[in-house]
């Protein structure tokens, strides 16, 4: 106290006892407002510390700067040994983790990089912590903590422990750690509740980097999904090219077709004609019999090649798609079958209003092919059934089937039904080229649907197509 005005005070007081009271209850007033002044320095300096926590978090900065930064000020703030911002590892159930950033004393070694595991956290205090549990040890071996946490704090010297929780919303990131290295301290309530303010600041920083950190994921998706795109247009304009360049080759590959191989098959068969008619007289019946196979063999040559470019004829012809009626389709089909061969008892069932998107002159085609086969494969016998309809399939797609009681066939050989000129069946027993039902394929196929069929000897045939492609697992 200033000595003029405890002098004055001398003079005021009639003895020394009195005196000194005065002097004693003046001290401790004196003491109680330094206390309070230096409380509200605190305080105001906490105040700039939060202040400059919650400036970093508006500014574009990595989370490795603001923790460093914070460390820092808030140790110089509490004048501890160390200040450290622990993670937990995740999927580790908080009992493993290690510092990320500190700010400590050069007498103490530093906790960064140091793999830390405490197998009694995870199970007994982590959830309190996420609750918003705040330890404050003053002696780390007077607290009654576990030997196990004990172990972990005395390897760094920490002798008085401040651990308050980092959380990322709901979820517990770390801990933000104040250590007391050279002695025990008693944490005040105000540092306390310093330290929790910067906790909660902090996990705000947190999330900031979560967001930022799903966004920049998000960005670089959309990014790889895009070059992905560009790569699959570049790919797709490569094959363009390239399938217009097989286009070019094909149409050469029919017009050879069509004229180069039609000229020699021609000349053999009018040189066989030539032959039966001119020089009959002259051939024995075997002679005769084999000029009626060579016409008979280029006859069905001639058929193959219009097979060959009807079916090159389905996979280039454009598509114009439409609403399609495939049940009118199907009516007026067979309607063509039972005129001609009339004398064949066949009972048609076709289910109505089945309409479908697609190309009608294709569509035509497909309906053509499959009716054709059931009314040749329902030939021999003389009551037959030829069925027309649709169901859903459980990705409600609609399933349309063609279906028949005729000779049917061996699933084991169900593979080589839609191959061109594949047949399960001889031609002195249904005629035929084997390729109606590869036209069926290639046209289902354009339409983006799948075609298969199910059938068994002389129990009939089902043949089943969609025209739309199905979900994965349908």
């Amino acid at each position: 106290m200033n000595p003029e005005i405890l002098a004055r005070l001398r003079s005021l007081c009639q003895d020394e006892a009195a005196f000194e009271e005065v002097r004693q209850i003046i001290a401790a007033k004196v003491q109680q407002l330094e206390q309070e002044i230096n409380q509200a320095y605190f305080r105001v300096e906490q105040q700039k510390a939060l202040f400059r926590v919650i400036t970093r978090l508006r500014e574009p900065l990595d989370l490795e700067t603001i923790f460093k930064a914070t460390a820092i000020e808030v140790r110089q703030l509490l004048q501890a040994d160390r200040v450290g911002m622990f993670r937990f590892y995740p999927d580790s159930g908080w009992d493993d983790g290690e510092f990320v950033s500190e700010d400590v004393d050069q007498a103490f070694p530093s906790a960064m990089a140091q793999k830390i595991h405490d197998h009694c956290f995870g199970e007994q205090f982590a959830i309190h912590y996420q609750q918003g549990r705040v330890q404050a040890v003053a002696d780390i071996y007077s607290y009654g903590l576990s030997d196990c946490h004990i172990q972990v704090l005395s390897q760094f010297q920490v002798r008085a422990n401040l651990a308050v929780p980092l959380l990322q919303g709901e979820k517990l990131w770390g801990l933000l750690c104040i250590h007391q290295c050279r002695a025990k301290r008693e944490w005040q309530a105000t540092e306390i509740e310093f330290v929790s303010q910067i906790a909660t600041h902090l996990g705000v920083a947190l999330q900031h980097a979560e967001l930022l950190a799903d966004l920049r994921a998000e960005v670089l998706e959309r990014l790889q999904a895009q070059q992905a795109v560009q790569s699959l247009n570049q790919g797709l304009q490569r094959a363009i090219v390239e399938l217009q360049a097989v286009n070019k080759e094909l149409e050469a590959f029919c017009y050879s077709v069509s004229h180069d191989l039609r000229a020699p098959l021609r000349g053999i068969d009018g040189f066989s004609q030539a032959l039966l008619e001119d020089y009959f007289d002259l051939l024995d019946a075997t002679g005769q019999d084999y000029l009626r196979r060579i016409r008979g063999a280029t006859h069905r040559m001639g058929q193959l090649i219009d097979d060959l470019l009807n079916l090159s004829r389905v996979t280039r012809s454009d598509m114009h798609p439409e609403p399609v009626d495939l049940s009118l389709l199907a009516s007026g089909i067979c309607t063509e079958l039972q005129q001609s061969q009339p004398e064949r008892h066949v009972d048609f069932t076709i289910q109505t209003g089945l309409v479908a998107q697609g190309d009608s002159h294709l569509l035509r085609v497909l309906l053509v092919n499959l009716l054709n086969n059931a009314w040749k494969f329902t030939s021999k016998h003389p009551q037959a059934r030829i069925e027309f309809g649709a169901s859903k399939s459980e990705s409600d797609v609609s399933v349309y089937f063609v279906r028949d009681d005729g000779a049917g066939f061996d699933m084991t050989y169900a593979n080589k039904l839609f191959g061109p000129f594949q047949r399960l069946h001889g031609m002195n027993e249904f005629p035929g080229n084997g390729i109606g039902l590869a036209t069926v394929q290639r046209i289902v196929h354009r339409h983006g649907g799948r075609v298969w069929a199910q059938g068994a000897v002389e129990q009939g045939a089902t043949f089943y197509f969609t025209l739309v492609a199905e979900e994965e697992g349908a």
